[in-house]
């Protein structure tokens, strides 16, 4: 997400440059760059990056090992570029071998005269943080940034004994001129590699006589900006992603990448840290087996099952597919999310429940992609189970969701089923409106023009688990934007009681009941009423006129909303808004308004409905205008004035 600042009269000379030698050295300050005023193809950033260089070298001896050098060079170019000074290198210690060393850093000024001021980072300015989760993060900040710097840092990063291949992100939030990544291996190592981009990549490949070369290179990189609804940053990044390929001799050649995949599926059944568990022992949970004995039906077995294992094993938030022995996990009772659910399907196939681990890639890691042979596209294990036409998955972490309702974050995603028979590629898909509210309200005006009256509200599924998240004293810092179009309760409302049901019955929607008093805005005898006190439409997400990313609403969603006015004999409706009904052009969005009224009542219904979750980019000039048409319907309001 970072970009490249180079004035239109030097842009030519730098990049032919760059073009026909090496790139400029390391420690070398370059005064072209210094003297740079802008980003020629992102103007208006505040930095960009030059040079954002990897080269990554695998070597195989006792052990295998994977070493990055990575170099990063940046020029700021406003006050707005600053933050790009604040450097933050986090890694995943997968074992004890793996470090980030060798870390050089150096800025460059120009002083009043016109000179080249270069300053070293000190060792003692450069800062380590450690965590027993394995993650890890080196960290500084470079002293003395101004608008022209030009500040560049290598680090050399080391792992042994590791599958894991990282991405090479060529999009970030800094425009960038240069990006490549440069992958030097062995010829007995073979490496797969996919391109998620827009433009095309340069791809160099050399074959000296023991080891392979391979360069992906791309230029003039514009600056990644979120858009709202779209379904997470690493989806939508340029970048190219890698993965080891497991040789198999002369098999190679007869071995399709489905049959890979089977063979991907044995290895993980067969692992000590996967399938080993599924059915191995787990002191202390015989007594919920022993209880699960006495439930009649599967559904029963089920619920009983995932909530005894979500109330004794605390999660500790890490997301892996990989499991330490269940029984050590159950004595200490907490775990990572495979450790959490593998156990869940350890007691439902003691059950005699039939159910399956599925690989899955959370909205925040991205979508995987079946065609490419790499288990590092996985981040986790859910529980799969199918009865007759309906089918359920379980997440032990996802505290607040029923056993019935799919996870928010494999909504519209592919999961891999690991099993002897039935290992395969499926896509979940839930038609049912995971984010669902409903809202009544009875109300009566006062000659003071207050609106005192009783409401009700219930949330549903997803729209549940968002509500408990936002009000729990330590929320989780959740991975995705909201996706709900109807937020919660406004504040410009006095509530008097407030009763809540349902916050642990995972089965039943979360209830609100309360009684509230809510003043009308006025201009003299003018009174202004919002149909929507109560729960608001979100900010239009849709105004942008151009949309680079698809629109992932989440989930289906449906908002409904009932409200009874009684209007005092001293008050008269000046202005009503009218019934309505709006559907976009294929009917998968529905906006519907009824308006009655009898003598002094008023009957306001309302529903919105969302029938689809995932839409295309290239569907984004219909779907603007439907919402803009919405958000116009939304803004009317009840006019009454006071009789003299």
């Amino acid at each position: 997400m970072k970009r490249v600042f180079i004035a239109t009269f030097l842009i030519a000379n730098l990049f032919s440059c760059f073009a026909q030698k090496a790139l400029p050295s390391f420690g070398k300050p370059d005064l072209q760059e210094l003297t740079m005023k802008e980003c020629s193809f992102e103007k208006e950033a505040g930095a960009m990056k030059l040079i954002d260089q990897q080269e990554t070298e695998i070597t195989v001896g006792n052990d295998l090992k994977i070493e990055v050098n990575r170099r990063v060079r940046i020029k700021i170019f406003k006050q707005n570029g600053f933050e790009a000074a604040n450097i933050t290198i986090p890694y995943i210690r997968r074992n004890k071998t793996s470090k980030v060393n060798d870390i050089t850093a150096y800025i460059y000024n120009l002083d009043s005269s016109g000179n080249i001021i270069t300053q070293k980072i000190e060792k003692k300015q450069i800062y380590r943080e450690k965590s027993e989760d394995g993650f890890s993060k080196v960290a500084f900040t470079f002293p003395n940034v101004k608008p022209g710097s030009v500040i560049e840092y290598r680090y050399t990063h080391t792992e042994k004994n590791s599958l894991h291949l990282e991405p090479w992100f060529f999009q970030d939030v800094l425009p960038t001129a240069i990006s490549t990544s440069r992958f030097i291996y062995p010829k007995e190592v073979k490496i797969d590699f996919r391109f998620i981009t827009s433009d095309s990549v340069i791809h160099d490949f050399n074959d000296k006589l023991t080891r392979l070369n391979q360069t992906f290179t791309l230029n003039n990189i514009p600056s990644f900006r979120p858009e709202p609804m779209m379904s997470s940053v690493k989806d939508n990044l340029q970048r190219v992603e890698f993965a080891f390929v497991p040789k198999l001799g002369m098999l190679d050649f007869i071995i399709n990448d489905n049959n890979r995949w089977k063979l991907f599926n044995l290895s993980l059944l067969m692992s000590p840290f996967f399938g080993m568990q599924i059915f191995a022992p787990i002191p202390g949970t015989e007594k919920i087996l022993d209880s699960v004995k006495f439930f009649s039906t599967p559904s029963e077995k089920i619920h009983f099952i995932y909530q005894q294992v979500k109330e004794h094993l605390k999660w500790d938030d890490r997301q892996s597919f990989y499991a330490d022995d269940l029984g050590e996990i159950w004595k200490i009772k907490s775990g990572n999310s495979a450790e959490i659910n593998l156990t869940i399907l350890n007691l439902l196939k003691k059950s005699n429940i039939t159910c399956y681990p599925i690989l899955i890639s959370t909205r925040s890691n991205g979508r995987p992609d079946p065609g490419f042979m790499s288990l590092g596209q996985f981040n986790g294990v859910d529980v799969l189970i199918i009865d007759s036409a309906d089918f359920y998955v379980l997440d032990g972490t996802q505290k607040y969701l029923s056993y019935k309702t799919t996870p928010y974050n494999i909504l519209n995603r592919d999961v891999f089923i690991i099993d002897k028979e039935k290992s395969k590629w499926v896509n979940i898909v839930n038609p049912k409106p995971l984010m669902k509210t409903v809202l009544s309200v009875k109300a009566e005006l006062n000659n003071m023009g207050e609106l005192r009256g009783d409401g009700f509200i219930s949330y549903y599924d997803h729209s549940k688990a968002f509500h408990l998240e936002e009000k729990s004293e330590t929320p989780k810092e959740k991975e995705d934007e909201d996706k709900e179009f109807i937020q919660k309760e406004s504040g410009e409302f006095i509530m008097d009681s407030l009763v809540e049901e349902n916050a642990t019955n995972e089965l039943l929607p979360l209830n609100h009941t309360f009684r509230f008093t809510y003043k009308l805005s006025n201009t003299d005898d003018y009174y202004f009423l919002d149909p929507f006190f109560l729960s608001n439409f979100r900010k239009n997400p849709f105004n942008d006129s151009l949309r680079r990313t698809d629109i992932d609403m989440g989930s289906n969603q449906s908002f409904s909303m009932s409200l009874h006015l009684t209007i005092p004999e001293d008050y008269m409706i000046d202005e009503l808004p009218k019934s309505l009904l709006i559907r976009a052009e294929d009917s998968s969005m529905m906006f519907k308004r009824v308006i009655q009224q009898q003598d002094n009542i008023i009957l306001f219904r309302n529903s919105f409905e969302i029938q689809r979750a995932i839409y295309s980019k290239e569907e984004y000039p219909g779907i603007r205008d439907y919402f803009r048409k919405i958000y116009g319907m939304v803004s009317e309001q009840i006019v009454l004035k006071k009789k003299k």
